[in-house]
Parts: structure tokens; sequence; C-alpha cells
């Protein structure tokens, strides 16, 4: 008999989250799993990646609280043996409903960033209220999948039993991988001819792109030659982001491109991949930069540590918000003749190789 598992998103937008589950789920789908999607909104560009046997509901909600009732409803109606949840709110619904005897069904959790930092406000206050309820919720859960040292420890200090994580790396490389990344860029003449920074990332708080921005202002002044910076992404601070641009007159070099199907051609063809992170999980972009040999700069921010990507030669390190530091970096790799790295294969980042290591755990539970 088939085992029924329901995944939970936000949305189908571009994320490394979203990626990760949208592949789990085309694999299991096609592993004798029957599989569902449940999305506050089903919008984003990612829908198109799902595999039709894959069923997606989309409960058209802005907002978890509004989607309380329906999830609960969907559950109880559909019987599902797993639930699968890698964002935190909608996690902690899923262990209430645990405690509370709502459902019956297993509870996966996969923590797509390290825990307490993701609960740091802007202001850098700790949102205490949220942590505790973390700390108290996360024991009913019935199995965790780790894609770092630091969600690793941090489920410990949350006095998660070590028979109840299993670690897991993202699932990136499928078969298309390497070709998809020579295909030729799109509506950018420009950067077909001219070196480039690139970053992709959403334009929040968490991805600190005043840092590469601030470091870029000094480059420029410094650096001869021609070159731009491409931010790949959106979110809340795009108008932020777009006139501190226009004010430090760096316009016409820098270039904000919407979020794309496809960034593997562009990480490609950059000269440098940065990025500047207040904290992280295990970034997939990073690890696909790193997968397709180009020098990566990256802040050494909790879940993107050394120690997570010590097998990595062509990755450099800085201290978060040291904009003096990365401008010297940068110009350094910027003018350094191109090196070639090897990546120690022991290291998998297939997608049917994570896959496979939840279908064996669906299997055993």
């Amino acid at each position: 008999m088939k085992k029924n598992i329901i995944f939970f998103l936000h949305n189908l937008n571009v994320g490394g989250a979203e990626k990760n589950f949208i592949n789990y789920a085309n694999y299991l789908s096609n592993n004798n799993i029957n599989v569902k999607i449940i999305c506050l909104s089903a919008k984003g560009i990612l829908k198109k990646n799902i595999d039709k046997k894959v069923k997606v509901i989309d409960l058209n909600k802005k907002r978890l609280k509004n989607s309380i009732f329906p999830i609960l409803k969907i559950i109880n109606s559909t019987k599902p043996d797993i639930l699968f949840s890698s964002l935190l709110h909608i996690s902690l619904l899923l262990c209430l409903f645990k405690k509370m005897n709502f459902i019956k069904a297993k509870l996966f959790i996969r923590p797509s960033n390290v825990l307490l930092t993701n609960q740091i406000s802007t202001e850098n206050k700790p949102k205490y209220l949220i942590i505790l309820l973390t700390k108290f919720f996360l024991r009913y859960a019935d199995l965790f999948f780790c894609i770092s040292d630091n969600i690793f420890k941090e489920l410990q200090l949350f006095k998660i039993p070590t028979n109840k994580i299993i670690k897991i790396n993202n699932a990136i490389v499928d078969e298309d991988f390497y070709k998809k990344s020579k295909k030729p860029l799109k509506n950018t003449k420009r950067l077909n001819k001219t070196d480039y920074i690139l970053s992709i990332g959403r334009l929040t708080e968490q991805k600190n792109h005043m840092m590469l921005l601030n470091s870029f202002i000094q480059i420029k002044k410094k650096y001869k030659k021609k070159l731009f910076l491409v931010l790949i992404g959106e979110g809340h601070l795009k108008k932020y982001l777009k006139n501190f641009v226009k004010i430090n007159n760096i316009k016409k070099d820098v270039i904000f491109l919407k979020n794309l199907q496809n960034v593997l051609n562009y990480i490609k063809s950059c000269k440098l991949f940065v990025q500047t992170s207040l904290w992280e999980g295990q970034p997939n972009v990073l690890i696909e930069a790193l997968l397709l040999n180009k020098q990566v700069i990256a802040t050494n921010c909790p879940g993107q540590t050394k120690k997570n990507l010590e097998h990595f030669k062509n990755c450099h390190l800085l201290k978060i918000n040291s904009i003096d530091n990365l401008s010297k970096t940068i110009l350094y790799f910027l003018n350094k003749k191109k090196n070639t790295f090897r990546l120690n294969k022991t290291i998998n980042y297939s997608i049917n190789n994570s896959s496979k290591i939840i279908l064996d755990a669906i299997k055993k539970n």
C-alpha cells in the first residue's frame, strides 16, 4: 500500500527550501509515494517544476493564522502518513497539532535556517517567546533532517535526541545541472561582454545586501575596468536598495534582476560570487556557485561556517559587516588569475542521494 506524504510551503517562489521540497516531492512521487504539497499561496515560478503526479493544494491565504483550520481539515480528511515541513512557524503549528492529538501522522522537519539566529529581529532583540515555543514544541516532531552542523548543534540545545536527527545535504545536482549552466544569458547583452559580481537571494535583512553595496562603492573607486554588480532576487527591501544605489551614483553599475527559473548560467558566467548573509541554513546558491568552480566570497555567519564548507577550496569567508575587508578581498580576486579547484568527491549534493535518504526514512516510519 502506498504511503501518503504532505509537504508544506508558504509559496512557490524561488528559494532554497522551496527548491529542495519540490525536488523531494518529484522524486518520491516517482517512487511509489502519494505526494501532496500544501501552499498558503501556490503562486510562483517554481510551479512549473512540479511533477504532474504531485498534487498541489492552494489555500490562497496571505497569513498562516488564516490557514490553521483549512490545514487541519485537509490533514484529517486525507489522513496522510507523514507531514513534512521546513519553515519554522508551520513546523510549530504542526507540533501543536501533535501535542493536542489533533493529528496522528508522523511529523518530519527540515529546518531551513539556524533556529536561534533566525529569530533575531532587525533591532537584534531576540524574540524570546518564539524561542521558548520552539524549545517546547519541537520535541513533538518525530524526525529532523539536518542540513548543517550549526542546525545540528541547535537541535541538541533544544534537547532533541540524536536518534531523531538525520544529517542530509541539500538536493541540488540533477543530470541537467551542468547543462543548464552553459545556456546563454537572456535580456542582458551588457553582461556577455563585461565582468560582473553576482549575488543571489531575497532582498531582506537576512541577506545583508548593504554590506555588499557599500563595498561595491569602494571597489568602483579603485577598480579601473568596467564592472557590474548583479543582484538577483525579490523582497521588501528592493525599493530601499534601489534608492541607495541611485543616491550613491552607482545606478548604471548595479543590475537588479527578478527571480529567475535558471540562475546557473548567471553563476557560471560571473567573475565572483558574493554572499553577505547574517545567517543561513545551507544556502543552495552558494553551493551551486562552488560546484560550478566559481570563486566565492561569503560571510562567516551561523549556518555558513568554515566547518560546513571545509571540503571546498574556492570559498573565502569574512566577518559579518567587515566592509573594508570585503572590498580588499573582492579586489584581490578580481585581479587574480583564474584558479582551478577540486571538490572532495565524497560530498554528494545530488537530488537522488538526498531524496533517497528521505524515502528510506519514510519506509521505516
